[in-house]
């Protein structure tokens, strides 16, 4: 039986809450509200005195400012390698 390889790609994540910008790798076909609370989680274990999670944030695009639908998948909304996404 042959595992599936999942799809990943590389988005840069803007968190101005700490000011801070890191690349992460995401996989295009879990929904924007579980990587939105994956992203939160990861980057509240990393910068524990800087950044305090809400269950009110939100994923957007970070040229735009447009918030993401947390239904939608990456791969439904086009999302490519060096997406730029801001967390607030």
């Amino acid at each position: 039986m042959a595992e599936s390889i999942q799809e990943k790609i590389i988005a840069e994540v803007l968190f101005p809450a700490a000011e801070k910008v890191c690349q992460v790798r995401i996989p295009l076909d879990l929904r924007v509200y579980d990587i939105t609370l994956l992203l939160t989680k990861l980057f509240s274990d990393t910068n524990l005195e800087s950044y305090s999670p809400t269950n009110r944030a939100m994923l957007c695009d970070g040229c735009s400012g447009v918030r993401f639908s947390g239904k939608s998948t990456p791969r439904e909304l086009g999302w490519e390698n060096g997406i730029r996404l801001l967390l607030i």
